[in-house]
């Protein structure tokens, strides 16, 4: 009897793991499993399927696609081009290229086509002004889009249509696409240089970017708020710049007080709300700062008790890089879906932005450096 309680206690001991090197440790949890679920459970909103990839300052840790699309698809970014273009006028203004910095009005570089000075409001617009869309002037204007004109030819004729009924600067935020093309045409003016090179030699060489990463639309009339075309893994490279400060491998690439200018509030004490996409989709009333929206949690103007929780660029084909305002970590939805589906990409990185903290804190490896 006493010998059947030993065979017994032996047979217990070897189930429960017993005798040490016998044992098998159980396979670690998967500190995305969650993310995952999460995203998965959104997928049939993307038809076009989407590629989530997540990133310290250390280097990307977390990297899915789902419905077949990749990091290496080149897609047009619409938006996503703005948070781009600001960087590279950033770039020039720290260059020296323009004679006030951010405080450059048109009229100091932009002329009618009969050779005159900028004139009224549009000739008090500056830089900082145009790259948080507070210039005075509606964001839309269908003449300016021609993509069989040159940039030149699009500034002159956004100023034609607005001389007369342009608001003084800083009167009201209008989204849109004006603003970043005189904007971009008083960097051509500044430096003597076409759109095409300034952005070469500011960003996409220095980043290591393919030649199929442009911005499309007519080659001497890009589109700097909307136009750009480039992969998952380029703009991954950007946002890790974003989100070191703007440091790009051992390089500053965009001095920290040029990023805190960029994330800068670019309303002022007088300025409304004219046209925004977020409210006319869903309400929400976030202000802009040089190129990337101010995102709090209430879908608020920061404020006190509203802080800004994210740094963002929503395209309208539902690209939707952010990166979050303590530095932790920055996020990157790639996707090629309808014009006008910002929500489904909205939507989802609310619900993965505290995913996205729980998985941090079990301190996942990284898999794959960035420079």
């Amino acid at each position: 009897m006493r010998h059947g309680w030993s065979i017994l206690g032996l047979a217990l001991l070897l189930a429960c793991g017993g005798g040490g090197s016998t044992s098998t440790p159980p396979p670690a949890a998967d500190p995305w499993a969650a993310v995952t679920a999460a995203v998965q459970a959104a997928q049939p909103q993307f038809p076009g399927g989407l590629c989530v990839e997540v990133a310290t300052p250390d280097g990307v840790v977390y990297s899915r696609s789902f419905g077949g699309f990749t990091n290496q698809d080149s897609v047009l970014v619409a938006s996503g081009s703005k948070w781009v273009t600001s960087t590279v006028i950033l770039r020039l203004v720290a260059a020296g290229a323009f004679p006030h910095g951010l405080d450059t009005k048109t009229s100091e570089l932009l002329a009618d086509p009969g050779g005159a000075p900028w004139a009224g409001n549009m000739g008090q617009i500056t830089l900082r002004h145009l790259l948080s869309f507070t210039s005075g002037i509606s964001g839309d204007d269908a003449a300016s889009e021609n993509v069989l004109i040159s940039l030149r030819a699009a500034v002159d004729q956004i100023y034609s249509d607005f001389a007369a009924t342009a608001s003084a600067p800083g009167s009201y935020f209008y989204y849109g696409s004006t603003h970043m093309r005189i904007a971009a045409r008083m960097a051509e003016v500044a430096t003597g240089k076409p759109w095409a090179q300034i952005f070469a030699e500011q960003l996409h060489d220095p980043m290591g970017w393919s030649p199929d990463s442009i911005y499309s639309g007519g080659g001497p009339n890009p589109n700097p708020a909307g136009g750009l075309r480039c992969t998952g893994l380029e703009y991954m490279r950007f946002l890790m710049m974003q989100l070191r400060g703007g440091r790009d491998g051992s390089a500053v690439f965009l001095s920290p007080s040029l990023v805190s200018d960029q994330r800068t509030d670019g309303y002022g004490p007088a300025t409304t709300l004219a046209y925004s996409p977020y409210q006319d989709a869903a309400g929400w009333t976030y202000h802009y700062a040089l190129g990337n929206w101010l995102e709090t949690a209430g879908g608020t103007p920061p404020a006190p008790g509203s802080p800004v929780i994210r740094y963002s660029s929503t395209g309208t084909f539902g690209w939707a890089p952010w990166v979050a305002a303590d530095g932790t970590f920055a996020g990157l939805v790639m996707t090629k879906q309808a014009a006008g589906t910002i929500l489904p990409s909205e939507t989802l990185k609310a619900q993965l932005d505290p995913l996205i903290r729980v998985a941090l804190a079990q301190h996942p490896p990284v898999i794959r450096t960035v420079p």
